[in-house]
């Protein structure tokens, strides 16, 4: 606990100092900020999963999600996750971690295109996980069609994998696993935007004024102020408990649908809050919200993972209800 609180405190000022709101807008272009990758790679921040000895840092999923929220926090543009969990991926099957950014892919079963891949035509690797195993390919070697931006307006694209692709057995993980493991990383990226998204409507509700006082004392404001902090903190409850066991299917699933009703009711209170003004350019509300709007369907999307979460349960009679929630 104490170690990834020091990971997150240390990713924030980071961030905080490296990415403005013109490194977000150029990433809308397509563009990634080189001082912030080489501020994460000055602070080793890409091989917090690879263990001490390929080099790394030697940290586990809690470490990486402090990373990640912090990154959510700052509205870091460009695949952090990709490249943390990628490097972990790399480490399992003895090849060297990256400095520079990957992309990250999950394939289906006789699948040969990835499609929806961010940053994948921007990244020179792209690691790629399926029921074969792991493998990775130099992004030169594709041919990319663009498909154009994600509600966060960063790249997202489609290529066909060689055929002659090398697939490596998986050194630890499952694509099911990793695929989990995947999903509690965008869901830490998600929870820092909201924790962001609800100080900044807190702070707004101060500060401005309706008929000659804060809005935030009249009773409707606080209300719409008190269900997008309860959102936000059952979110990170059940988040918490999901990154202490990513093999519980049941528990990840519940924490990613709750997630994304948790982004749902933050997108829409933090605006209704702001105003006009929230849905301005300028105002950087909106880089939190629409990354918001992106990642709660980035793998699996809340209707998948409600299916998961029910499917956990089907044929438990009544008294192996609690069991499957406690994964024991």
């Amino acid at each position: 606990m104490e170690m990834s609180k020091e990971i997150h405190e240390t990713a924030s000022r980071l961030f905080g100092d490296v990415v403005t709101p013109h490194t977000q807008e150029r990433s809308e272009a397509g563009v990634l900020d080189a001082a912030t990758w080489e501020g994460m790679n000055g602070m080793g921040l890409g091989l917090v999963m690879v263990p001490e000895a390929h080099g790394g840092i030697g940290g586990g999923l809690p470490e990486a999600a402090a990373i990640l929220r912090a990154a959510g926090e700052h509205a870091v543009p460009g695949p952090v996750l990709e490249w943390v969990l990628g490097n972990a991926l790399l480490s399992q099957v003895g090849e060297a971690p990256s400095e520079a950014p990957l992309a990250l892919a999950f394939t289906a079963p006789a699948q040969a295109m990835l499609r929806d891949v961010p940053w994948l035509r921007q990244t020179p690797r792209c690691v790629v996980v399926g029921d074969a195993g792991l493998a990775w390919c130099d992004v030169r070697g594709l041919v990319i069609e663009d498909e154009g931006p994600d509600a966060s307006g960063e790249p997202l694209a489609r290529a066909t994998l060689p055929a002659d692709l090398e697939w490596h057995a998986p050194g630890g993980w499952s694509r099911d696993a990793c695929l989990r493991r995947a999903a509690l990383l965008r869901g830490a990226q998600m929870l820092g935007a909201m924790q962001w998204c609800l100080a900044r409507t807190v702070a707004y509700t101060q500060e401005r004024k309706q008929f000659g006082r804060e809005i935030g004392k009249f009773q409707v404001v606080q209300q719409t102020m008190a269900e997008m902090a309860s959102a936000v903190v059952a979110a990170q409850i059940m988040l918490d408990a999901a990154i202490a066991d990513p093999d519980n299917v049941a528990m990840v699933a519940a924490a990613r649908s709750r997630l994304g009703d948790a982004a749902d009711t933050v997108f829409a209170h933090a605006h209704q809050v702001h105003g006009a003004i929230g849905f301005s350019y300028e105002y950087v509300l909106h880089f939190r919200t629409r990354r918001l709007m992106a990642w709660r369907d980035q793998f699996g999307t809340v209707a998948q993972w409600r299916r998961h979460l029910s499917g956990c349960f089907e044929g438990v009679a009544a008294d192996g209800v609690w069991p499957v929630i406690a994964g024991v």
